[in-house]
């Protein structure tokens, strides 16, 4: 068990359980956290077949109710958040009881977000069955929907209660998704110094020891990634909930990342995928200002390509540089009208730079095929 200590004007604190057999205990760690005597479970259509039989057996001190949503990045918007609000109120949700995210991170994004707002805001818990949100966007308090013009663009920071992670639904995610999620697990690799993190991890080694077992679905492993990741991301959490500085770092290959899901219209590429592109972007950006050793790149891109995850990006995408990068001015992270993106140092250690020009924006973009050759 792991403990995210948020302890300001209120205290928002909140424990991640990581186990192989969490789902069956969800009941007792629930009735732990929440006075809730109704749970909304908000899934989508892959996952409720899979785990929503066994998460509702289990909640057996609870009157439980469900929403299931199509899967996929394109139905996290308003519409989608019409129909988690339209069922709480049929429902008859109240300020007591508490809304569950059962999937991935759309469905936590969305399912939080509905939480923060359904009657000024009720109680809210993330299981997270991904890889991608196990690692990341369940831990943190950022829930959100997109909008045509960004990605994100709406939402709030609004923490869970509790976070329960069973790394046995690992077991049925796709080579794809899993993927997807290495994709966000990588980015800790090259963070992980700049998390200033008490505990001590070492995530590119790992990830250059492991590939075999990882691709094998070794839950022990898995296991240890995971706890890893939400040790890093629990320590930028705490020291920066609503990321007024420090947090951005968790954005590493995001801002690239995000203006290319927009522009392919979140179709061409996942999540990971994109970011892994956007990792790509903006270590190169880095080399061409001198600012990390060439050894450092060629380590580094030699890991992205090693876990098979960088998709060449098709001659018939290159022509859209420009838009690419003009949908980096949509980025959350802007500031003074300023694109902010999070540069390599070292093996590592990231910060925060606004000094690139559109030239050096697109020469990165223009340069992701032919590094991932």
């Amino acid at each position: 068990m792991l403990r995210v200590e948020l302890k300001k004007e209120i205290d928002n604190s909140y424990n991640i359980e990581i186990g192989t057999q969490i789902l069956a205990k969800a009941n007792q760690y629930i009735k732990k956290v929440t006075k809730a005597k109704k749970l909304l479970i908000v899934t989508n259509t892959t996952v409720f077949g899979l785990y929503y039989e066994k998460l509702e057996r289990a909640l057996k001190n609870f009157e439980v109710e469900k929403i299931v949503l199509k899967d996929g990045e394109k139905y996290k918007n308003s519409q989608s958040l019409e129909k988690i609000w339209q069922k709480a109120l049929e429902f008859k949700l109240e300020r007591s009881d508490a809304i569950i995210a059962l999937g991935g991170g759309v469905v936590g994004d969305i399912a939080g977000f509905a939480a923060s707002s359904y009657l000024r805001g009720i109680d809210f818990i993330q299981i997270p069955t991904t890889l991608l949100s196990q690692v990341d966007s369940s831990i943190g308090g950022k829930v959100a929907i997109n909008h045509p013009l960004g990605k994100n663009m709406l939402g709030a920071f609004y923490q869970p209660k509790l976070v329960l992670i069973d790394i046995s639904t690992l077991k049925t995610l796709p080579l794809k998704e899993l993927k997807t999620g290495l994709g966000e697990v990588l980015k800790y690799a090259f963070i992980e110094k700049s998390c200033a993190s008490s505990e001590k991890t070492n995530l590119f080694s790992y990830l250059n020891q492991h590939k075999k077992s990882i691709y094998n679905y070794d839950l022990l492993t898995l296991e240890t990634l995971v706890t890893q990741c939400c040790l890093l991301k629990k320590s930028v959490v705490e020291k920066d909930e609503k990321e007024d500085n420090l947090r951005a770092i968790l954005n590493f290959g995001h801002t690239i990342g995000h203006a290319l899901e927009k522009t392919t219209k979140y179709k061409k590429y996942t999540h990971g995928e994109a970011i892994s592109l956007g990792m790509v972007a903006i270590f190169d950006m880095a080399k061409n200002k001198n600012l990390i050793e060439d050894s450092y790149f060629e380590e580094a891109i030699k890991l992205l390509k090693e876990y098979e995850i960088l998709q060449k990006m098709p001659s018939s995408l290159l022509y859209p540089t420009k838009k690419i990068a003009k949908a980096t001015q949509n980025d959350k992270k802007v500031k003074n009208s300023k694109v902010r993106f999070v540069v390599p140092q070292k093996k590592g250690c990231v910060s925060i730079m606004d000094d690139f020009t559109m030239d050096e924006i697109k020469k990165g973009i223009d340069n992701i095929s032919k590094i991932c050759e």
